[in-house]
Protein backbone atom coordinates (compact mmCIF):
# COMPACT_ATOMS: atom_id res chain seq x y z
CA UNK A 1 0.00 0.00 0.00
CA UNK A 2 3.13 2.36 0.93
CA UNK A 3 4.18 1.61 -2.73
CA UNK A 4 0.98 2.29 -4.13
CA UNK A 5 0.72 5.73 -2.73
CA UNK A 6 4.25 6.14 -3.75
CA UNK A 7 3.45 5.60 -6.49
CA UNK A 8 0.55 7.99 -6.87
CA UNK A 9 3.15 10.56 -5.23
CA UNK A 10 4.59 10.47 -8.22
CA UNK A 11 1.01 12.23 -10.05
CA UNK A 12 1.56 16.06 -9.73
CA UNK A 13 -1.37 16.99 -11.50
CA UNK A 14 -4.79 15.92 -11.53
CA UNK A 15 -7.13 16.81 -14.94
CA UNK A 16 -10.36 18.60 -14.90
CA UNK A 17 -11.97 19.64 -17.91
CA UNK A 18 -14.32 23.11 -17.90
CA UNK A 19 -17.42 20.87 -19.62
CA UNK A 20 -17.07 19.08 -15.52
CA UNK A 21 -16.97 22.34 -13.75
CA UNK A 22 -20.03 23.61 -15.56
CA UNK A 23 -21.96 21.13 -13.71
CA UNK A 24 -21.21 22.26 -10.09
CA UNK A 25 -20.27 26.36 -11.18
CA UNK A 26 -23.40 26.79 -8.80
CA UNK A 27 -21.50 25.37 -5.76
CA UNK A 28 -21.65 27.57 -2.62
CA UNK A 29 -17.90 28.02 -1.29
CA UNK A 30 -18.34 25.71 0.70
CA UNK A 31 -19.83 22.70 -1.03
CA UNK A 32 -17.22 23.44 -3.50
CA UNK A 33 -14.10 23.36 -1.14
CA UNK A 34 -15.34 19.52 0.11
CA UNK A 35 -15.75 18.45 -3.40
CA UNK A 36 -12.35 20.02 -4.62
CA UNK A 37 -10.83 18.20 -1.43
CA UNK A 38 -12.60 14.45 -2.15
CA UNK A 39 -11.15 14.84 -5.56
CA UNK A 40 -7.56 15.37 -4.32
CA UNK A 41 -7.82 12.94 -1.91
CA UNK A 42 -9.04 10.40 -4.62
CA UNK A 43 -6.78 11.32 -6.84
CA UNK A 44 -4.01 10.51 -3.97
CA UNK A 45 -5.44 7.41 -3.29
CA UNK A 46 -6.78 8.33 -0.13
CA UNK A 47 -10.10 7.26 1.81
CA UNK A 48 -12.55 9.78 0.69
CA UNK A 49 -15.06 8.74 3.77
CA UNK A 50 -18.85 9.14 3.62
CA UNK A 51 -20.16 12.14 1.32
CA UNK A 52 -22.80 14.11 1.29
CA UNK A 53 -25.20 13.52 -1.65
CA UNK A 54 -24.79 16.99 -3.28
CA UNK A 55 -20.90 16.06 -2.98
CA UNK A 56 -21.54 12.81 -4.13
CA UNK A 57 -23.29 13.18 -7.06
CA UNK A 58 -20.88 16.24 -8.63
CA UNK A 59 -18.01 14.02 -7.24
CA UNK A 60 -19.13 11.19 -9.92
CA UNK A 61 -18.71 13.48 -12.75
CA UNK A 62 -14.82 14.31 -11.81
CA UNK A 63 -14.46 10.49 -10.73
CA UNK A 64 -14.86 8.92 -14.50
CA UNK A 65 -12.63 11.28 -15.69
CA UNK A 66 -9.99 10.71 -12.65
CA UNK A 67 -10.17 6.80 -13.04
CA UNK A 68 -9.44 7.57 -16.74
CA UNK A 69 -6.84 9.79 -16.20
CA UNK A 70 -5.29 7.44 -13.43
CA UNK A 71 -6.02 4.31 -15.60
CA UNK A 72 -3.42 6.62 -18.55
CA UNK A 73 -1.24 7.45 -16.40
CA UNK A 74 -0.38 4.03 -14.17
CA UNK A 75 0.26 2.74 -18.18
CA UNK A 76 2.44 5.48 -18.70
CA UNK A 77 4.36 4.86 -15.40
CA UNK A 78 4.53 1.30 -15.92
CA UNK A 79 5.59 2.03 -19.92
CA UNK A 80 8.40 4.49 -18.29
CA UNK A 81 9.25 1.99 -15.34
CA UNK A 82 9.99 -0.31 -18.30
CA UNK A 83 11.66 2.05 -20.04
CA UNK A 84 13.87 3.25 -17.04
CA UNK A 85 14.71 -0.42 -16.76
CA UNK A 86 15.72 -0.65 -19.94
CA UNK A 87 17.71 2.06 -20.46
CA UNK A 88 19.42 1.46 -17.63
CA UNK A 89 20.35 -2.38 -18.29
CA UNK A 90 21.30 -0.80 -22.29
CA UNK A 91 23.59 1.75 -20.13
CA UNK A 92 25.14 -0.70 -17.87
CA UNK A 93 25.34 -2.89 -20.98
CA UNK A 94 27.09 0.11 -22.93
CA UNK A 95 29.24 1.13 -19.70
CA UNK A 96 30.21 -3.02 -19.94
CA UNK A 97 31.20 -3.19 -23.22
CA UNK A 98 33.17 0.48 -23.46
CA UNK A 99 35.05 -1.24 -20.58
CA UNK A 100 35.50 -4.46 -22.15
CA UNK A 101 36.21 -2.59 -25.29
CA UNK A 102 39.24 -0.78 -23.54
CA UNK A 103 40.74 -3.79 -22.26
CA UNK A 104 40.56 -5.53 -25.32
CA UNK A 105 42.02 -2.77 -26.80
CA UNK A 106 44.81 -2.49 -24.36
CA UNK A 107 45.84 -6.18 -24.58
CA UNK A 108 45.50 -5.74 -28.37
CA UNK A 109 48.20 -3.42 -27.83
CA UNK A 110 50.11 -5.19 -25.89
CA UNK A 111 49.60 -8.30 -27.77
CA UNK A 112 50.18 -5.91 -30.86
CA UNK A 113 53.77 -4.18 -29.39
CA UNK A 114 54.93 -8.59 -28.65
CA UNK A 115 54.00 -9.70 -32.00
CA UNK A 116 55.16 -6.40 -33.18
CA UNK A 117 58.83 -6.65 -31.42
CA UNK A 118 59.17 -10.56 -32.21
CA UNK A 119 57.82 -9.71 -36.38
CA UNK A 120 61.25 -6.65 -35.77
CA UNK A 121 62.99 -9.29 -34.84
CA UNK A 122 62.52 -12.31 -36.88
CA UNK A 123 62.32 -10.41 -39.88
CA UNK A 124 65.57 -8.86 -38.94
CA UNK A 125 66.73 -12.07 -38.73
CA UNK A 126 65.46 -13.19 -42.11
CA UNK A 127 67.39 -10.68 -43.62
CA UNK A 128 70.53 -10.90 -42.39
CA UNK A 129 70.16 -14.98 -43.47
CA UNK A 130 69.18 -13.67 -47.27
CA UNK A 131 71.91 -11.25 -47.33
CA UNK A 132 74.46 -13.86 -45.98
CA UNK A 133 72.78 -16.41 -48.61
CA UNK A 134 73.38 -13.67 -51.51
CA UNK A 135 77.23 -13.54 -50.19
CA UNK A 136 77.18 -16.71 -50.70
CA UNK A 137 75.94 -17.16 -54.00
CA UNK A 138 77.42 -14.18 -55.34
CA UNK A 139 80.49 -15.37 -54.29
CA UNK A 140 82.13 -17.93 -56.62
CA UNK A 141 83.93 -20.95 -55.33
CA UNK A 142 87.67 -21.77 -56.84
CA UNK A 143 86.69 -24.37 -58.75
CA UNK A 144 84.06 -22.16 -60.51
CA UNK A 145 86.91 -19.79 -61.26
CA UNK A 146 89.19 -22.81 -62.29
CA UNK A 147 87.05 -23.92 -64.94
CA UNK A 148 85.71 -20.88 -66.43
CA UNK A 149 89.12 -19.40 -66.75
CA UNK A 150 90.32 -22.67 -68.23
CA UNK A 151 87.44 -22.40 -70.58
CA UNK A 152 88.01 -18.85 -71.65
CA UNK A 153 91.52 -19.56 -72.09
CA UNK A 154 90.82 -21.92 -74.39
CA UNK A 155 87.85 -20.36 -76.44
CA UNK A 156 89.95 -16.98 -76.33
CA UNK A 157 86.89 -15.18 -75.55
CA UNK A 158 87.58 -11.22 -75.05
CA UNK A 159 84.03 -10.91 -72.59
CA UNK A 160 84.59 -14.26 -71.08
CA UNK A 161 82.32 -16.61 -69.16
CA UNK A 162 81.90 -14.78 -65.59
CA UNK A 163 82.28 -16.46 -62.78
CA UNK A 164 79.84 -14.60 -60.82
CA UNK A 165 77.01 -15.26 -63.05
CA UNK A 166 74.54 -17.61 -60.65
CA UNK A 167 73.86 -19.61 -63.62
CA UNK A 168 77.49 -20.60 -64.26
CA UNK A 169 77.80 -21.73 -60.72
CA UNK A 170 74.95 -23.56 -60.69
CA UNK A 171 75.52 -25.78 -63.64
CA UNK A 172 78.90 -26.22 -61.95
CA UNK A 173 77.71 -27.35 -58.50
CA UNK A 174 74.94 -29.42 -60.00
CA UNK A 175 77.60 -31.58 -61.93
CA UNK A 176 80.24 -31.28 -58.74
CA UNK A 177 77.15 -32.56 -56.74
CA UNK A 178 76.88 -35.99 -59.08
CA UNK A 179 80.89 -36.67 -58.08
CA UNK A 180 82.64 -34.73 -61.40
CA UNK A 181 85.64 -33.17 -60.50
CA UNK A 182 87.63 -30.11 -61.70
CA UNK A 183 89.57 -32.07 -63.64
CA UNK A 184 86.39 -33.56 -65.74
CA UNK A 185 85.55 -29.84 -66.58
CA UNK A 186 89.03 -29.19 -67.74
CA UNK A 187 88.82 -32.58 -70.07
CA UNK A 188 85.35 -31.62 -71.59
CA UNK A 189 86.95 -28.03 -72.38
CA UNK A 190 89.64 -29.50 -73.70
CA UNK A 191 87.99 -31.88 -75.82
CA UNK A 192 84.91 -29.66 -77.36
CA UNK A 193 87.19 -26.57 -77.95
CA UNK A 194 89.65 -29.06 -80.12
CA UNK A 195 86.43 -29.74 -81.97
CA UNK A 196 84.02 -26.98 -82.05
CA UNK A 197 86.82 -24.08 -82.26
CA UNK A 198 87.24 -23.39 -85.61
CA UNK A 199 83.51 -24.93 -86.94
CA UNK A 200 81.30 -22.15 -87.27
CA UNK A 201 78.46 -24.02 -87.16
CA UNK A 202 79.52 -25.23 -83.64
CA UNK A 203 81.42 -23.17 -82.19
CA UNK A 204 78.67 -20.80 -80.52
CA UNK A 205 78.32 -24.14 -78.52
CA UNK A 206 81.14 -23.30 -76.59
CA UNK A 207 79.28 -22.00 -73.76
CA UNK A 208 79.10 -23.33 -69.88
CA UNK A 209 75.14 -24.27 -70.88
CA UNK A 210 75.97 -26.43 -73.17
CA UNK A 211 79.11 -28.38 -72.23
CA UNK A 212 77.71 -27.99 -68.37
CA UNK A 213 74.35 -29.73 -68.83
CA UNK A 214 72.80 -33.03 -69.39
CA UNK A 215 75.13 -33.94 -71.61
CA UNK A 216 78.43 -33.34 -69.43
CA UNK A 217 79.15 -37.59 -69.05
CA UNK A 218 78.79 -37.86 -72.57
CA UNK A 219 81.31 -35.19 -73.41
CA UNK A 220 83.84 -36.25 -70.88
CA UNK A 221 83.78 -40.02 -72.12
CA UNK A 222 83.51 -38.94 -75.57
CA UNK A 223 86.84 -40.64 -77.88
CA UNK A 224 87.86 -37.39 -80.07
CA UNK A 225 90.28 -38.68 -82.86
CA UNK A 226 92.68 -35.83 -83.75
CA UNK A 227 91.83 -34.52 -87.10
CA UNK A 228 94.23 -32.78 -89.59
CA UNK A 229 94.49 -28.92 -89.56
CA UNK A 230 92.07 -27.36 -92.01
CA UNK A 231 90.92 -24.16 -92.37
CA UNK A 232 87.49 -22.79 -92.01
CA UNK A 233 86.82 -22.39 -95.45
CA UNK A 234 87.08 -26.24 -96.60
CA UNK A 235 85.38 -27.37 -93.15
CA UNK A 236 82.90 -24.91 -94.04
CA UNK A 237 82.62 -25.89 -97.62
CA UNK A 238 82.24 -29.57 -97.06
CA UNK A 239 79.50 -28.95 -94.40
CA UNK A 240 77.18 -27.75 -96.92
CA UNK A 241 78.05 -30.33 -99.78
CA UNK A 242 75.26 -32.49 -100.52
CA UNK A 243 75.79 -36.76 -100.99
CA UNK A 244 76.63 -36.51 -104.58
CA UNK A 245 78.68 -33.72 -104.70
CA UNK A 246 80.91 -35.02 -102.43
CA UNK A 247 80.86 -38.17 -103.97
CA UNK A 248 81.84 -36.73 -107.96
CA UNK A 249 84.56 -34.84 -105.76
CA UNK A 250 85.79 -37.89 -103.95
CA UNK A 251 85.44 -39.63 -107.89
CA UNK A 252 87.28 -36.74 -109.06
CA UNK A 253 90.40 -36.95 -106.83
CA UNK A 254 90.87 -40.70 -107.35
CA UNK A 255 90.27 -40.47 -111.21
CA UNK A 256 93.45 -37.42 -111.16
CA UNK A 257 95.22 -39.76 -108.92
CA UNK A 258 95.36 -42.42 -111.25
CA UNK A 259 95.79 -40.25 -114.06
CA UNK A 260 99.01 -39.23 -112.79
CA UNK A 261 99.86 -42.87 -111.70
CA UNK A 262 99.40 -43.62 -115.40
CA UNK A 263 101.46 -41.02 -116.80
CA UNK A 264 103.90 -42.05 -114.66
CA UNK A 265 104.13 -45.72 -115.86
CA UNK A 266 104.04 -45.11 -118.96
CA UNK A 267 107.24 -42.50 -119.03
CA UNK A 268 108.90 -45.24 -116.89
CA UNK A 269 108.03 -48.01 -120.18
CA UNK A 270 109.17 -44.93 -122.63
CA UNK A 271 112.35 -45.14 -121.00
CA UNK A 272 112.56 -48.77 -120.57
CA UNK A 273 111.56 -49.26 -124.13
CA UNK A 274 108.97 -51.68 -123.73
CA UNK A 275 105.38 -52.41 -122.10
CA UNK A 276 105.39 -54.35 -119.28
CA UNK A 277 101.73 -55.09 -119.53
CA UNK A 278 100.26 -52.41 -117.50
CA UNK A 279 98.80 -50.70 -120.12
CA UNK A 280 97.06 -54.08 -120.97
CA UNK A 281 96.04 -54.97 -118.03
CA UNK A 282 94.87 -51.60 -117.73
CA UNK A 283 92.87 -51.55 -120.69
CA UNK A 284 91.32 -54.81 -120.14
CA UNK A 285 89.82 -53.53 -116.10
CA UNK A 286 88.29 -50.10 -118.03
CA UNK A 287 85.10 -50.53 -119.76
CA UNK A 288 84.63 -50.44 -123.43
CA UNK A 289 83.84 -47.06 -124.86
CA UNK A 290 80.95 -46.75 -126.64
CA UNK A 291 80.95 -43.86 -130.25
Amino acid sequence: MEDEKNDHSEKENILILLGDYVAVRNFSNTDAGKLFHTICRYALGENIGDLEDKIQVAFSFFKVRLDENRKNWEKTRIERKKAGRLGGLAKQANANFAKQNEQTVANVAVSDNVNVSDSVSVSVNDIKNSVNNIKNKASPSDAVITILEDLNKRTKSKKGFSPLAQCNQNLIKARMSEGFTVENFITVNEKKVKQWLHDPEMSKYLRPATLYGNKFDGYLNEVVCDLPATNSNSLNKNKFQSADERRIESNKKIFEESLVEVNNERKRQEEEGGDSGFFSQLHGELPESHN
